[in-house]
């Protein structure tokens, strides 16, 4: 526990530094970041690789690898995003039929966007698929301004939620997942996330499962390789940019159990599902061999009785961190960096050596 809190210590320090970076610009960044914390000036995230599997009732690990370190978290981001629109639509603040206005700000955002031009409008509905299958930045900032009124101000409410939710290690700074050094978050933290939103809104988690969707003669194709493709895989999200690598949290139902699974930093595509492939496999196995080592129950997104009383249960969580809130005058300060591409150009370049990164997951591939 000590450890953990070293390094989460120093981990605000980096933010801080880096909030330091970002508002006083070069000249006088080193002294501020000095002057902020002494070893935040050398500090950085390390490393894109973490991995967990978690009990999806109870919260339970069954597997972890460098889950509480420091990662981007890329278009995962959006798993946020999505809660507090679901919070916002299970409050009655807007419907499923409300419609969205594009603002400059929205369409400007960079790929994968669905091209939107400022003016145009989407039902709620038609967004969370946006944002769900396409992993629409233009979309999913749309959403951000509808609810909080500007994107840096829906920001700080997503890090509010996530430290109300136990996630103490996430910091948001936009909504979308574009890069950004101050956007940090853990495979820990990701798994409370999911967890929070198959439980506190079953009602709203199918639509994770979403295969496809068509917006203005347009369709458009998950990324999630594995639904369809993995028994009862269920969604949730996936993510990529340079710094964080191939993202991927997955929900998987059989036979009473839930069980979620965070990948991160993978080199492909085709390597992230594998090695979630491999991870989940297994550890259906170990359940096959022990049922006593996960919770079995109804799952309350597949129990229409049991939906409206869902409550997810705490996991065990670290002491909480503070909330750092900041007002930056520019989102996304990294997005025109040399060499940063989109999730759909970066499985394209992949593909080269690794096979096709769409093709069938089958628990038949999966590493020994």
């Amino acid at each position: 526990m000590h450890g953990r809190n070293r390094n989460a210590t120093a981990g605000r320090c980096r933010r801080v530094a880096a909030v330091a970076l970002f508002l006083f610009g070069a000249a006088t960044s080193g002294a501020a970041a000095e002057d902020v914390c002494p070893d935040a000036a050398h500090s950085a995230v390390t490393g894109r690789d973490a991995a967990l599997v978690v009990d999806g009732q109870s919260g339970q690990i069954l597997y972890e690898r460098n889950a509480t370190a420091e990662r981007h978290p890329a278009s995962l981001t959006k798993m946020m995003t999505l809660y507090l629109l679901f919070d916002a639509l299970k409050a009655h603040q807007i419907g499923l039929q409300t419609e969205l206005t594009i603002s400059r700000h929205a369409a400007a955002q960079a790929k994968v966007n669905l091209s939107l031009s400022p003016g145009m409008t989407m039902s709620v509905e038609t967004a969370i698929k946006a944002i769900i299958v396409r992993s629409a930045n233009d979309v999913a900032v749309a959403v951000a301004e509808a609810i909080g009124g500007t994107e840096g101000h829906f920001a700080e409410l997503m890090t509010a939620k996530a430290r109300a939710l136990g996630m103490h290690d996430t910091f948001y700074h936009n909504a979308s997942g574009l890069p950004d050094p101050l956007q940090i978050t853990t495979a820990s933290d990701l798994a409370i996330l999911a967890r929070h939103l198959a439980y506190d809104f079953p009602q709203y988690y199918p639509y994770f499962a979403t295969p496809s969707f068509s917006y203005h003669g347009a369709s458009y194709y998950t990324h999630d390789n594995l639904l369809g493709r993995f028994r009862g895989t269920d969604g949730i999200k996936t993510g990529y940019t340079n710094a964080s690598g191939f993202n991927l949290v997955s929900s998987v139902v059989r036979d009473g159990a839930h069980v979620i699974g965070v990948v991160m930093g993978g080199d492909t595509a085709r390597e992230r599902d594998d090695e979630m492939v491999r991870l989940l496999a297994s550890t259906f196995e170990r359940v096959k061999a022990n049922p006593s080592l996960v919770a079995h129950g109804d799952i309350p997104w597949k129990s229409p009785v049991a939906a409206a009383d869902a409550v997810v249960p705490p996991a065990p969580v670290g002491p909480p961190a503070p909330v750092f809130l900041v007002s930056a005058p520019t989102l996304n300060p990294i997005l025109a960096r040399s060499g940063e591409v989109d999730e759909d150009t970066a499985e394209s370049l992949t593909r080269g050596g690794q096979g096709d990164t769409n093709c069938p997951v089958r628990e038949s591939n999966r590493h020994v």
